[in-house]
C-alpha cells in the first residue's frame, strides 16, 4: 500500500493562510516551513529548496532538526548543506544531552564541511564528536572523526597526535568498511610532510590501487 500523499494539504494550508496573512506572517512561515520539511523528508530536496528559509527560520523540533539534517546530507551545495547543519546542531543542542550520536553526527558533517574551507571552527566540533564516538568505537563515523581531529592536530603541529589519529582512522576504516584510501593518503600525506616519504609511498600505492579498483 503507498504511503498517502499530504502534499495537497500542506500546500492549501500555505495558500490559505498567504492569502489572509501575507506571506510574511508567524502562521505562514510555519505552513512553509511544514511544507519543505515534508518533501525534504520524502527525498525531494530540490522541490523543497524553495521552503529552505522558512524551514531555517521557524524549525525547533528534534523531528524537524532530524529532517533538516537529512537534507543537509542531500544536497550538493556546501553553504546550503551548513545552514542545514548549523540550524540541526540548534535545535539538537537544546534537546539532547552532550554525548548523544545524532548530535554529534550533526556536528561530524559540520566540521567536514568547515575543514574543507580551512574555518578553524571545524576544530572544536571535531573533537566534541569524537568524543561522543568513543562509545562506538568501529562505526565509520568514529574513523570519520578520527580523521578530522588528526586533521585538526596536524594543523596545530602536533604531529604524534595527528599520526596517531591518522593511523586510528586507518583501522576503524578497515574494520568498518569505510573510507580506507582517504583513510591511507591522510596519513601518507603527515609521513611526507615530516620527513618519511619512505613510509608514505606504499599506503600511497595501496590507495592508488584501491581507487582504481572502485573504478
Amino acid at each position: 500500500m503507498n504511503a498517502a500523499d499530504f502534499e495537497p494539504l500542506y500546500r492549501q494550508a500555505l495558500e490559505q493562510r498567504e492569502l489572509k496573512l501575507g506571506k510574511s506572517a508567524a502562521k505562514t512561515l510555519e505552513s512553509a516551513r511544514d511544507l519543505g520539511l515534508y518533501l525534504a523528508a520524502r527525498g525531494e530536496v530540490a522541490r523543497a529548496a524553495s521552503y529552505l528559509t522558512a524551514a531555517l527560520a521557524a524549525s525547533s523540533t528534534l523531528d524537524a532538526a532530524t529532517v533538516l539534517h537529512n537534507w543537509g546530507v542531500a544536497v550538493d551545495d556546501p553553504a546550503v548543506a551548513g545552514k542545514l547543519y548549523r540550524k540541526a546542531l540548534e535545535i539538537r543542542l537544546k534537546g539532547l544531552p552532550a554525548g548523544d550520536i545524532d548530535l554529534a553526527t550533526t556536528r561530524l558533517n559540520l566540521a567536514e564541511l568547515l575543514m574543507r574551507r580551512g574555518d578553524s571552527s571545524a576544530g572544536a566540533l571535531a573533537f566534541a564528536a569524537q568524543g561522543a564516538f568513543e562509545k562506538l568505537p568501529f562505526d565509520i563515523r568514529t574513523g570519520v572523526a578520527c580523521g578530522l581531529v588528526g586533521a585538526v592536530l596536524a594543523i596545530r603541529g602536533d604531529v604524534a597526535g595527528a599520526e596517531r589519529m591518522f593511523r586510528r582512522s586507518l583501522t576503524i576504516a578497515e574494520k568498518s568498511n569505510g573510507d580506507i584510501a582517504g583513510a591511507l593518503e591522510n596519513l601518507a600525506d603527515l609521513l611526507s610532510q615530516t620527513g618519511r616519504e619512505s613510509a608514505a609511498r606504499p599506503l600511497l600505492d595501496r590507495a592508488g590501487r584501491i581507487r582504481a579498483g572502485a573504478r
